[in-house]
């Protein structure tokens, strides 16, 4: 990891996959004793500065975004943290802006027609929707 973040410095995004806080690998299917947080910040320490955090355990479910754990990941110095996992209501793609999220991934919400993806951008944009 560090090689190829020295390589393409700025233009590298790590997956990081966990459930309740946990890393989760191997397809979701194992939860590790590791620490998510700690690990993004681990990440960092090796020059990575783009973390795709997924919470496994709200992705899909239409209940709404870890907001708590996205609001650690924000403190973290050197970071930009792309949210993705239950990502459902317009407050929460503004919470999530207004927090620093660089970014957010939607899925579910836009095909079962939960959020409407110009909404979704105005509010990203800082937009009353």
């Amino acid at each position: 990891m560090r090689e190829a973040a020295k390589k393409f410095k700025g233009s590298l995004a790590v997956g990081v996959d966990a459930n309740d806080g946990k890393i989760a690998i191997n397809g979701w299917k194992t939860v590790t004793d590791i620490d998510a947080a700690s690990f993004c910040e681990g990440l960092v320490g090796m020059g990575v500065d783009t973390v795709i955090y997924t919470d496994i355990s709200r992705d899909g479910t239409l209940a709404g975004t870890n907001i708590g754990a996205y609001r650690r990941l924000v403190s973290i110095k050197g970071l930009k943290v792309i949210a993705s996992g239950g990502i459902t209501f317009l407050d929460e793609i503004v919470k999530l802006r207004d927090m620093g999220v660089y970014g957010a991934i939607l899925g579910k919400a836009l095909y079962e027609g939960k959020l409407d993806l110009s909404k979704a951008l105005a509010a990203a944009k800082g937009a009353k929707c």
